[in-house]
């Protein structure tokens, strides 16, 4: 094996890559070793490719509807996970918001650099986070009967 690269490599591998040896490089090939060497070892390497692509099997048509109705499936519950879980974070956000109304606490919003101190009715709290927490409910029911 030799330890000179040979600067024009890149260029044999591309034509190797591409089945085409043109007549300049196979006249580089003839006074290069290190190339010589490298066509032989990538030129063996690409053909073992071609041949194990020749010989994978092709799955069957049944095979391949199985696999995308597998994966549409998937893809379904992943999109259902998402929306239950930002019904989830809501829920959340509406509860804690409700544990600080009902202790007592003024709610503190900035509005255009000026802070104003806003209270928030109970009733209103708890129409908001009975909505919430029925909303992700009912999407749960209805992807469930599809």
């Amino acid at each position: 094996m030799t330890t000179d690269r040979c600067p024009r490599e890149e260029e044999l591998l591309d034509a190797l890559g591409r089945a085409f040896v043109g007549a300049e490089l196979e006249t580089h090939l003839a006074s290069c070793p290190s190339c010589t060497e490298l066509r032989a070892v990538a030129g063996a390497l690409l053909d073992d490719r071609a041949a194990a692509m020749m010989e994978a099997p092709i799955p069957s048509a049944g095979t391949m509807w199985w696999r995308m109705r597998v994966r549409h499936r998937h893809e379904a519950q992943a999109t259902a996970r998402r929306s239950l879980l930002i019904g989830q974070a809501a829920t959340l956000i509406i509860a804690i918001t409700l544990v600080i109304s009902y202790f007592g606490t003024d709610l503190a919003v900035s509005v255009r650099h000026v802070i104003d101190t806003v209270r928030v009715s109970t009733p209103l709290l708890l129409a908001l986070a009975t909505w919430v927490l029925l909303a992700p409910i009912a999407g749960w029911v209805l992807i469930r009967q599809k």
